[in-house]
């Protein structure tokens, strides 16, 4: 993608928003991700988002996900994160279901922010024309969280590898 064509930027952002939403709704692959979010700090778009790119055949490297992952951190650590602690603090607290209803939009909001973040962090890879390296395989392994090979591979079956 080249600086500057936002049209481009907003049809992958559109894009990958609609496929990590459909993914989400899975409940299956939404308590999974989840799981690997609380034990391991699996960064859920993150994965999402190398898995997508993956299924468009586009494989990263690690420069390029060490790339996207410092473009990524201070938005995570900064806004995303403190969103998520506060509504589970308050989580339980019939006070403060309206409270808590408005940080979930929020968070939402901040969501799509990281998937713009990462849309303009990533190089979108090479493409791959080599089916024996899939792909989605290959981006996920580039993630520390899923560095074992058994996540690894459960997470890229979530996605269909």
């Amino acid at each position: 993608m080249m600086k500057g064509d936002e049209t481009l930027g907003s049809d992958l952002l559109e894009n990958f928003w609609r496929w990590a939403i459909a993914q989400y709704e899975d409940v299956q692959v939404r308590e999974g991700l989840l799981e690997l979010q609380e034990s391991l700090g699996l960064i859920i778009l993150e994965a999402m988002f190398l898995a997508w790119l993956g299924h468009r055949g586009q494989a990263i490297g690690e420069e390029d996900q060490q790339r996207i992952r410092a473009a990524i951190t201070p938005w995570v650590e900064g806004v995303v994160l403190p969103l998520r602690r506060q509504r589970q603090v308050w989580t339980g607290i019939p006070s403060m279901i309206a409270n808590r209803h408005h940080l979930l939009g929020l968070e939402l909001e901040a969501e799509r922010v990281l998937a713009q973040l990462l849309i303009d962090a990533s190089p979108m890879g090479e493409q791959l024309n080599d089916l024996a390296t899939p792909a989605v395989d290959r981006n996920l392994s580039q993630l520390p969280e899923l560095k074992d090979v058994v996540t690894r591979r459960r997470v890229a079956d979530m996605f269909g590898r």
